[in-house]
């Protein structure tokens, strides 16, 4: 019989978006607080870190848009950034509308629409390693692992490689 590693299948359902416990609580997060009972703090951790990426999200469609030539380059982080949502989000369910404006108006240069999307990637990188206090284990594992990836998505963006 072979001994699976503690951590194993955990750190796959991350890794595949399937954190179900802490984002289970998100399906019915707006019904409880209504009723008085107070909010669950997992679920609103969970829903902030989705709207979060969405708002990265769009920040990355309305560079893209604005500098058609990135968006190759754009491409695979953009996806990264989408996958990040769908871990955020209960299964069925949607990130909620970003910000107003969350894509924002985008520099007519392109080196510096790039550092402008950088400097996004780092903001949101380290608004959830904040979050990291307040979050529980499985929720903790997964903020931090999308903050490392935003970390790297801004380090990508500022290189210039590509």
């Amino acid at each position: 019989m072979t001994s699976q590693a503690p951590g194993g299948p955990r750190r796959r359902a991350v890794l595949t978006g399937g954190l179900a416990v802490p984002l289970a609580a998100l399906a019915g997060c707006s019904g409880g607080a209504a009723h008085g009972a107070p909010a669950d703090p997992t679920a609103e951790l969970s829903a902030r870190a989705a709207r979060d990426s969405a708002a990265l999200l769009a920040r990355y469609d309305a560079t893209a848009a604005a500098h058609p030539a990135l968006a190759d380059r754009l491409r695979p982080l953009r996806a990264q950034v989408a996958l990040h949502i769908a871990a955020f989000t209960p299964s069925g369910g949607s990130a909620g509308p970003a910000p107003s404006g969350s894509g924002g108006a985008v520099a007519a240069d392109q080196n510096a629409a790039l550092a402008a999307l950088a400097d996004a990637e780092r903001r949101t990188a380290d608004a959830r390693t904040t979050a990291l206090q307040d979050a529980p284990p499985e929720l903790a594992r997964l903020l931090a692992s999308v903050a490392a990836a935003g970390a790297c998505h801004a380090a990508l963006l500022q290189g210039g490689g590509g």
